[in-house]
């Protein structure tokens, strides 16, 4: 027997960063739609709505303890020292202490009696996989809430190392076995899940390992008996009890259609659905990945700039290039000795927010970190020669609607890759209008998919227009950008461009 799923195709086509994205922004997202209905009776998916108002007087897009306790464990993960359950402890007291992992500082909800319990034992000094309440009426769902991480990071550990560390982890504030076991399915399922696994498939991995783990390790009896308890548990009411909490999740995800589905299936149950969405909204996340979260959904969420960078964190793991490990760089064009010496600036870059391999490595970036990273440079004007299948290929349809209104300004040329411009008319007047925007002072950055090609050979064509040569041209720019304006195409054009005569 091997300890992971092989990948198959369809999970091959779909990169592991969208999976490990689209299971955290999965939880929060559902977490924060989930809010305004909790404690609130069942109803029809079809009226859940996200930015709803309700119980907790909060703002739309808010994510609660779920979201926050699972950033803290996430945190926790991803330090240097790796799985540290006394660490865990400690960032869930500073979640209850500071508000840390909330939005603003504002986000401490309402908790079970068995998370406070715990949490004041842990400010007792109590060690944390003694600190979880572990009498039968201490069976709440919210160890279950906050373990999704644990998969996410040890996705690759064996299957029974996981099993083990989600027993742990659950002790921190939930001790009885109902919780540990209910979490160890769950984790090894979102593993399946992020290997490629449907939701069938992954499910019957995540039992078959947790009794592999009671048939090969003795002393695990307890264990043993809750794992049929959970299997056999016949409610879904999205209730706080941990097995029902299981199976309202995991029903709503496995008969839904799509990850919007999901977290309205949830969400229709009533009680608990800040919870009961969050753990679905994960595990459909890390199956149909981080597109599949609706846009108002994920740009409506307050407080990403606190998990974008944990987000991030997580990614760079999987050797990916992230907005806040990998700031975006603007190249500067060297204008000395030039028309344009002492008036504005222009340089080189790539495809804000992209999210997929380029020129210089495999990248999930976030939109809206890159275009605080250009206002911070001080560019007021992005100069971009992608077309709009590009922006769909690089998961960033959304920049022409974010770049609306606001500083930098957006001004769109695009140009087919690998050609040069079709109308090259119309491409010439837009190089003079960028040379009159640097004349006036202004700061421009050009930029294509990866920032090689058609972007050095806007920046090789505006120094011709500045009046520069040929060689020169090309000198400057290459020496800016290393790699670029290599096609000969390319600089037949840069090589024939006559500058404008100007009065």
């Amino acid at each position: 027997m091997t300890d992971y799923p092989t990948l198959n195709d369809h999970s091959a086509s779909i990169r592991l960063d969208s999976r490990l994205a689209g299971a955290v922004w999965g939880h929060l997202a559902g977490d924060a739609v989930g809010v305004p209905y909790e404690f609130g009776p069942a109803r029809p998916p079809s009226t859940v709505e996200f930015g709803a108002t309700g119980t907790h007087d909060q703002p739309a897009g808010t994510w609660s303890d779920d979201g926050a306790l699972m950033l803290a464990l996430l945190d926790s993960l991803l330090q240097p020292g790796g799985f540290d359950p006394e660490d865990q402890g400690h960032r869930a007291l500073a979640w209850r202490r500071d508000g840390a992992y909330t939005p603003d500082h504002d986000g401490v909800f309402d908790i079970g009696k068995t998370t406070r319990e715990a949490l004041r034992r842990l400010a007792g000094g109590s060690p944390a996989t003694d600190a979880g309440p572990a009498g039968d009426r201490d069976c709440g769902n919210g160890s279950l809430m906050r373990i999704l991480p644990l998969a996410l990071v040890g996705r690759e550990w064996p299957p029974l190392q996981l099993i083990t560390a989600a027993h742990s982890a659950s002790r921190v504030t939930h001790g009885h076995p109902r919780c540990q076991v209910a979490c160890a399915v769950y984790s090894v399922a979102v593993a399946g899940l992020l290997r490629g696994q449907g939701p069938e498939e992954a499910l019957a991995w995540a039992f078959a390992e947790n009794e592999r783990l009671h048939r090969e390790e003795p002393g695990h009896d307890d264990h043993a008996a809750a794992l049929e308890e959970l299997r056999a548990y016949p409610k879904r009411t999205g209730g706080g009890f941990v097995l029902d909490a299981f199976w309202s999740a995991w029903d709503a995800f496995a008969g839904a259609s799509d990850y919007e589905d999901t977290v309205r299936r949830a969400i229709a149950y009533g009680h608990d659905t800040d919870t009961t969405a969050a753990i679905a909204g994960g595990l459909a996340g890390a199956h149909w990945g981080w597109d599949g979260i609706p846009l108002a959904w994920r740009r409506g969420m307050r407080g990403r700039e606190v998990a974008t960078p944990l987000v991030d964190r997580l990614v760079a793991g999987a050797g990916v290039r992230t907005s806040t490990l990998s700031p975006l760089r603007v190249d500067r064009l060297d204008l000395g000795g030039t028309a344009l010496e002492g008036t504005g600036r222009v340089g080189i870059t790539f495809l804000p927010g992209k999210k997929r391999h380029g020129y210089s490595g495999e990248h999930w970036r976030d939109l809206d970190v890159d275009l605080a990273t250009l206002r911070g440079l001080g560019v007021d004007a992005l100069f971009l020669l992608v077309e709009d299948h590009e922006l769909d290929w690089c998961r960033v349809a959304e920049l022409p609607l974010v770049m609306t209104a606001g500083v930098p300004e957006l001004i769109r040329f695009p140009v087919h890759d690998p050609e040069t411009p079709l109308d090259p008319l119309a491409y010439r007047r837009a190089v003079v209008d960028l040379v009159d925007r640097i004349r006036d002072g202004g700061f421009v950055a050009i930029a294509c998919r990866g920032g090689v090609d058609r972007s050095g050979m806007t920046a090789a064509c505006l120094y011709r227009e500045i009046g520069l040569g040929f060689d020169e041209a090309i000198r400057r720019t290459q020496a800016a950008r290393h790699g670029s304006i290599t096609r000969e195409t390319e600089q037949a054009l840069v090589r024939a461009w006559p500058p404008t005569e100007r009065s």
